[in-house]
């Protein structure tokens, strides 16, 4: 399937649980053909998953069975909650609405096109180090599907999912 708006070809992407533990490059590619998420598309409270993680490239094969693992429905980090109303949204962590964010849409660190962001830095959230340095990334990449780096000091440390329940 082409992307009419960048012209490049995009990978087939049926669920978000095919995306757990594939290599960040791969990931990376997929994101790079998404287009912005928008939160409505994923509903109010979108299920989440832990697809990658950036430092264990080297160790793919290893750190591939870890992910897998911790990408369950019992993982503490369920997914993220959205406001539309003001423009925020909270992490999903064993039930309970966790680490506020704000929503925004901005240039993507990865590769400097849009994309939503997901900031936790506002003095209003009061998160604690390291939750606060952290950035979000996410753009749709299938119907009610949404992935993107998890950002430390403009880093990519991580990838993760987002799908509607």
């Amino acid at each position: 399937m082409t992307n009419p708006a960048r012209g490049r070809v995009l990978s087939q992407v049926g669920s978000l649980d095919e995306l757990v533990g594939a290599h960040p490059d791969a990931l990376r590619r997929i994101y790079g053909s998404g287009r912005v998420a928008d939160p409505a598309e994923l509903g109010d409270s979108p299920r989440g998953r832990l697809l990658a993680i950036e430092a264990g490239q080297d160790a793919f094969l290893a750190v591939r069975r870890v992910i897998q693992l911790l990408a369950t429905d019992r993982s503490p980090w369920q997914g993220k909650a959205f406001d539309p109303s003001d423009g925020t949204g909270q992490n999903v962590v064993l039930g309970r609405r966790a680490f506020p964010f704000a929503v925004e849409l901005g240039d993507s660190t990865v590769d400097g096109l849009p994309t939503l962001v997901l900031r936790y830095d506002e003095p209003r959230h009061k998160n604690p180090w390291p939750v606060r340095v952290l950035r979000d990334e996410l753009r749709a990449v299938a119907d009610g599907v949404a992935i993107g780096p998890i950002l430390h000091q403009q880093r990519v440390v991580g990838w993760f999912g987002l799908t509607r329940r």
